[in-house]
């Protein structure tokens, strides 16, 4: 206080890997932000008072587009698995062929888990960050990396979704003849696959719509589901064992 009141500047959080006065990426590291919450509660747990304002509105949206940052891979990589796998998972020619080659591409589950795997590893990834989230400054590190991964998922489920309807909507056998000769050079033998390929694809789109929108928002919540419960956990355990001392 006495330092703050001598107008020394507060010291500010800046992710690792982003310096205010370089044009770096404007998303940073997911990897980085985890380990400087890493630190923080270090801190906090060895019971170093860090003034509530240490995290400043700088750090805490630093934090929030590395979020954003993540879900947006996430979500980018989610996308260009989806366009490859739901053709292979829905034309039984295609995955015939693809398992020649790969074995496991003939099994619909491990399609599924293969497209979700880029979720699932980020969900992973900021469930871990529940046992870091102890004291102030770490709540609020956690809670800015989750809100942005959120934000962002959340446009990305939308915008695919909306994507998959209106192309549902507008995939008519015309267009997926012109589409496909166009995609094989005009080669007629391989310009009949694709049309069949997209033929099967198609009744399955609007139910790829819909699991987007659901995996989407399970990505979004199991991370804070699991954050609240461990906190809830924690201070189970807190008011046991005050209980017990104070017996």
């Amino acid at each position: 206080m006495a330092k703050a009141a001598a107008g020394k500047p507060e010291p500010e959080l800046i992710p690792a890997g982003q310096n205010t006065g370089s044009a770096q990426s404007t998303f940073g590291n997911i990897v980085d932000a985890i380990s400087q919450i890493q630190q923080f509660a270090v801190m906090e747990r060895s019971g170093q008072e860090i003034p509530e304002d240490f995290l400043t509105l700088r750090g805490a949206l630093n934090f929030f587009h590395i979020g954003f940052g993540n879900g947006l891979i996430e979500g980018i990589i989610f996308a260009l698995l989806t366009a490859l796998i739901l053709p292979i998972s829905s034309d039984e020619k295609l995955m015939t062929a693809v398992s020649e080659y790969f074995p496991l591409a003939g099994s619909r589950l491990f399609l599924w888990a293969l497209n979700c795997a880029p979720i699932i590893i980020a969900v992973a990834i900021c469930s871990f960050l529940s046992r870091y989230r102890i004291g102030m400054i770490t709540k609020k590190a956690v809670d800015s990396l989750l809100m942005g991964r959120c934000f962002c998922l959340l446009i990305k489920g939308i915008l695919l979704f909306v994507l998959l309807i209106t192309l549902n909507k507008h995939l008519t056998d015309e267009s997926a003849r012109r589409f496909s000769l166009v995609f094989s050079l005009r080669n007629a033998d391989m310009a009949e696959s694709v049309f069949r390929v997209i033929n099967s694809t198609m009744p399955h789109i609007v139910m790829t719509a819909y699991q987007t929108l659901a995996i989407f928002f399970t990505a979004m919540i199991i991370p804070f589901c699991s954050i609240w419960l461990v906190s809830f956990y924690r201070k189970s355990q807190e008011r046991r064992a005050e209980i017990f001392w104070s017996e």
